[in-house]
């Protein structure tokens, strides 16, 4: 993320997931399971049943490739940047970079409440037909937190959908 420097009227928020490993941990997990699953598998191909081997394999491809899509997830973040005459959300991982800019004046934001149970209520921050999604990596709680913050920072909130 870029950085920004701050004075008296402007607020930075950054959001982030909740990723409780490094890259090193990642790689001493996956490392300790291969090498557990691997000898079992050595010793059961020893013993006759040589398909464990392809399937241990296959196993940990699979395994391999969920912690990957989970390590680059969690690489993900947002710096949401109020000033005074302008909302600024970048969002993105390091590779991918996406950059709104919106006037304060007339951003606002907006709740789509699906209005179902099972689906999260979206919050997005729109100006001039343009919205911008955010905080879609935290909990209902606190997206509420940060709906109640950026209301006082920006202005007042809309509800779309819902039944």
């Amino acid at each position: 993320m870029p950085a920004i420097k701050l004075d008296a009227a402007t607020h930075r928020i950054v959001i982030v997931p909740n990723c409780s490993i490094n890259a090193t941990g990642l790689w001493l997990f996956y490392i300790s399971i291969a090498a557990v699953t691997l000898a079992l598998a050595a010793w059961y191909t020893l013993h006759g049943f040589w398909p464990v081997l392809g399937f241990a394999i296959l196993e940990l491809l699979a395994l391999g490739l969920c912690l990957w899509a989970c390590w680059r997830r969690g690489r993900y973040g947002e710096v949401i940047t109020v000033s005074g005459e302008q909302v600024t959300v970048d969002k993105g991982d390091r590779r991918h970079l996406q950059h709104r800019e919106f006037s304060r004046y007339w951003a606002h934001l907006v709740v789509h409440d699906p209005g179902l149970r099972l689906y999260p209520a979206r919050l997005y921050i729109r100006s001039h037909g343009e919205e911008c999604e955010i905080g879609s990596c935290l909990t209902e709680a606190e997206r509420e937190s940060l709906m109640h913050r950026l209301a006082q920072l920006i202005g007042p909130v809309g509800t779309v959908g819902g039944s």
